[in-house]
């Protein structure tokens, strides 16, 4: 063999291992490199919330606060503190009666209790789905590959933002931009604008399940950073406000707590990731 015919066999070796790199059979690895992939890009129904810091808390003091004259159960919302989180997932509407029912159909989970006859109402497969505990709340998420959020996760991405606000657009209720007040039950989600991080429904609609513990004073002693509510507790956070509730129980602030296995018309919830 001559030299010439030596370096061109060498580098059509060279050429033939390097393009086997990229056959089916050497990249072993790629399903796994595409999965971490998908799990590092949000779902075309999750909005990323970036990482940063924000206020969570009522930050607006009442004349009731000055004068000690506030009743103690409405003073869980305070005091107002800087919170750190990492980035995460939030989906940008509640669970649907839809999307639940598929849930329902892989798992056999036990339907909700107005599904007559366990079939989901037709008229409301696009409602939020309500009459579900915590613990249908978080096998659901799980069902997804996802988890509950936070407290401090849902407060930051209701308030889309923005500091020191009582709702997501505002210092103002307004019919125009939620669903509250009213006596006729949930309507469909993203019926009403999106907060400026792209979600809908954060006032109003249906309250939301959180993954956290309730305790009144937790806030005088959460930590700075990715808190994840107490460790033990008898109540689950729930934010948001409901259809049913009056514009001061649908703040981004404002908190509210039920047992874990609470089922009713105005609950649903939403994913994290």
């Amino acid at each position: 063999m001559t030299r010439s015919q030596n370096s061109l066999s060498k580098w059509r070796g060279r050429a033939k291992s390097q393009t086997n790199i990229l056959t089916p059979d050497s990249c072993l690895l790629t399903p796994f490199f595409l999965l971490l992939l998908a799990l590092a890009l949000p779902a075309q129904d999750m909005v990323e919330i970036p990482a940063g810091e924000f206020t969570m808390g009522r930050t607006k003091l009442t004349p009731d606060d000055k004068t000690t004259m506030r009743p103690i159960v409405l003073l869980d919302d305070r005091p107002d503190h800087k919170v750190y989180l990492d980035a995460y997932q939030l989906d940008k509407t509640e669970v649907t009666h839809r999307q639940y029912e598929e849930f329902v159909k892989a798992t056999h989970r036990k339907p909700p209790s107005h599904w007559l006859e366990g079939k989901m109402p037709a008229e409301a497969a696009d409602h939020p789905i309500y009459n579900v505990d915590h613990d249908d709340a978080t096998a659901y998420c799980a069902f997804k590959g996802k988890r509950l959020p936070t407290e401090a996760e849902w407060e930051r991405a209701a308030r889309g933002g923005k500091e020191g606000l009582s709702y997501p657009w505002g210092d103002k209720a307004d019919p125009k931009l939620a669903l509250y007040n009213s006596q006729s039950g949930p309507g469909p989600v993203a019926k009403y604008p999106p907060n400026e991080f792209g979600l809908h429904d954060m006032a109003g609609s249906v309250s939301e399940w959180c993954a956290d513990w309730f305790t009144r004073e937790y806030y005088k002693s959460s930590p700075a950073k990715n808190p994840k509510g107490p460790e033990t507790g008898s109540y689950k956070v729930i934010r948001g406000g409901a259809w049913s509730d009056s514009p001061a129980r649908i703040t981004v602030f404002f908190r509210n707590w039920v047992r874990p296995n609470q089922k009713t018309p105005n609950l649903g919830f939403r994913c994290a990731r």
